[in-house]
């Protein structure tokens, strides 16, 4: 009988370190990229630099490579949005309830060294989720973009994070705030 107790709690130790290494081999590291960000002095301002103002629910993603010439590459996240309101239309191309377009976002995952990078604190979009975003429009290559970065993307449920980690410019945070209450 002992040795059945014995026996029992080596098994349980052996699954438990393996379940540990398992997890902790698998985990992801997260990085902050710096970039320079355009700042807006109110949530008016976003809105008035916004070309479209949509509320959206995240259907999809993909990665993408922009290609910027010389040896030098940009990865972000494409990710495809169903509109569910358009708050403020785009007069370039006309745009409903129930389309979908694309928004480029700042967060790419590289997974071969399994790092997260996140642009300035940016978070992308989680799938299901749903947001307001405040959109530019690039026409190069037919997709959208938050503008001034993390100003551009608010979650509709208040309980998400709007930023990765811990984001420090009280200004941008106070915008952000501000443009949450408008909702």
């Amino acid at each position: 009988m002992r040795k059945r107790v014995i026996i029992s709690v080596g098994i349980c130790l052996v699954l438990s370190l393996v379940v540990g290494i398992s997890s902790y081999v698998n985990r992801e590291t997260h990085v902050i990229d710096h970039a320079k960000l355009f700042q807006y002095s109110s949530a008016d301002d976003v809105e008035r630099a916004s070309d479209l103002i949509v509320e959206v629910q995240k259907i999809d993603e993909k990665p993408i490579t922009y290609n910027l010439g010389e040896g030098h590459y940009d990865n972000l996240t494409l990710s495809k949005v169903k509109i569910e309101k358009v708050v403020k239309p785009f007069s370039e191309k006309k745009l409903s309830q129930g389309d979908t377009i694309w928004i480029v976002e700042s967060q790419w995952s590289d997974e071969k060294n399994r790092v997260v990078h996140h642009t300035e604190n940016y978070l992308k979009m989680a799938v299901n989720k749903e947001y307001r975003l405040y959109l530019g429009y690039n026409s190069e290559v037919d997709n959208y973009y938050p503008v001034g970065l993390l100003y551009g993307k608010i979650p509709m449920d208040t309980a998400e994070n709007v930023f990765y980690g811990e984001l420090n410019n009280d200004k941008i945070k106070t915008i952000v705030e501000e443009l949450r209450e408008n909702i």
